[in-house]
């Protein structure tokens, strides 16, 4: 009955969510290619400033627990039709994932300015940054919103 309950709280509101959902992509797909390929890092110079500020595990657990994060405010969001605070959970896991984005954006333009990696890295992480602020901005709106009704 629960999992019934999870599924149809998932797919009720998955069209208006999946720009959330897209954003699981990157922080999962990056925590299992650094499990598969711990040596990452080393192989392309655009990774050279990440290298700098944490190991690839790091990395790993970083982008495991965006993921996680996300994937819990998904899960909650519709499921539980009286829990208020849905939206809110849904904005720190977006504000979340704007920090990690950020944060691989500046250190693949570091990278890049310093003469070792390319910039077309900047622009592909830089556009989950971009698609992180609008999901911030859609979570905040529920939160007004659900204010409104109540």
């Amino acid at each position: 009955m629960m999992v019934l309950r999870i599924y149809r709280g998932v797919a009720d509101h998955f069209p208006i969510r999946v720009s959330e959902w897209v954003m699981l992509w990157p922080a999962i797909g990056m925590w299992a290619v650094l499990q598969v390929m711990p040596d990452m890092f080393t192989l392309s110079p655009s990774y050279s400033t990440l290298a700098r500020w944490a190991t690839e595990q790091t990395w790993a657990w970083v982008f495991a627990g965006c993921g996680l994060v996300r994937m819990a405010a998904l899960t909650i969001n519709g499921t539980f039709k009286g829990f208020a605070f849905s939206p809110h959970i849904r904005a720190v896991a977006s504000i979340i994932g704007v920090a990690i984005w950020s944060q691989v954006s500046l250190g693949f333009l570091l990278a890049a300015v310093s003469g070792g990696g390319a910039l077309s890295g900047v622009i592909g992480w830089s556009t989950m940054v971009l698609l992180e602020i609008m999901n911030t901005y859609r979570s905040w709106s529920d939160v007004g919103k659900n204010a409104a009704r109540r």
